[in-house]
């Protein structure tokens, strides 16, 4: 059975770093590539198509849709490899995890030019916005990152989750064992945790046993934040692909707490791997 990717594009070169990675992971499985592009348009006059949706500049929406069909047929020609292409009409997100959804997608990949201040408190970037919706995981590649084969990842978690294997964590493993990558897990913790690091240790080693994670090492580093300790531990050692969970939280909770996975989003230097903690 193939592994199905779906890749948001918006034909620009932010989009495009999402194929980039894409080439690496071709030459490791075979896939099913999914290239879909969101037409934004007002829900509440949507009503289906454009002949049935009353309210819609109908010139305007069909010029749109045939510059994408058009883009997508270039794109194919400069492109080696065979993808299913969708033109979707709606609120971005909520389209792309529906035909996530409904298309059994196994791993979303998308560009993102991140998102800062009050845009990233209240709103946050698209990728952000997908990270909440999509039940699947989510690799988010900056376009400031640096891709690259994946021989290291850096799995950043508390570990004390009782987390068991599921869809989404198979497939950090799934690309571990395509890439035959070395698996590093990391804990941030604060200076006054340092009297309690022997319990973090034994909590990284049961979750790594409850994983059956191959070929791991575990790490704890002090640092002020989480973010700020990741990018630092990043620098240093030069991961390829990061990975960490993040939980279900309603909107208010996220304006006032934010989300250590979706600041990583916009700030990370390597491409990020998110999943749903349940």
């Amino acid at each position: 059975m193939k592994f199905k990717v779906m890749i948001p594009v918006d034909f620009t070169p932010v989009s495009a770093k999402a194929i980039e990675l894409l080439a690496f992971l071709q030459d490791k499985t075979p896939l099913e590539t999914h290239l879909v592009h969101v037409i934004q348009v007002n829900q509440a006059e949507w009503a289906g198509s454009n002949e049935a949706s009353e309210n819609i500049d109908h010139k305007a929406l069909q010029k749109r849709e045939q510059e994408a069909v058009e883009k997508f047929q270039n794109l194919k020609q400069h492109v080696d490899f065979s993808f299913t292409s969708q033109i979707l009409y709606g609120g971005l997100t909520t389209e792309l995890a529906r035909y996530a959804e409904s298309n059994q997608i196994d791993l979303v990949i998308m560009g993102t030019k991140g998102a800062t201040g009050l845009l990233e408190k209240i709103s946050g970037s698209e990728a952000q916005q997908l990270v909440r919706h999509a039940q699947i995981p989510v690799i988010s590649i900056h376009e400031f990152a640096s891709i690259s084969p994946i021989q290291h990842i850096l799995w950043v978690a508390d570990f004390k989750e009782k987390q068991q294997q599921n869809p989404a964590t198979n497939t950090v493993i799934k690309l571990q064992q395509l890439f035959g990558a070395k698996i590093h897990l990391l804990q941030i913790l604060a200076e006054s945790d340092k009297k309690k690091e022997a319990n973090f240790k034994s909590n990284m080693e049961r979750f790594a046993q409850a994983m059956q994670l191959q070929d791991s090492e575990l790490y704890l580093k002090h640092d002020y934040k989480v973010p700020q300790g990741v990018r630092n531990f990043n620098q240093e050692t030069e991961m390829d692909l990061v990975v960490i969970g993040t939980h279900d939280r309603n909107s208010f909770s996220k304006i006032f707490y934010g989300s250590v996975a979706e600041t990583l989003i916009n700030r990370c230097i390597r491409p990020l791997l998110t999943y749903h903690i349940k």
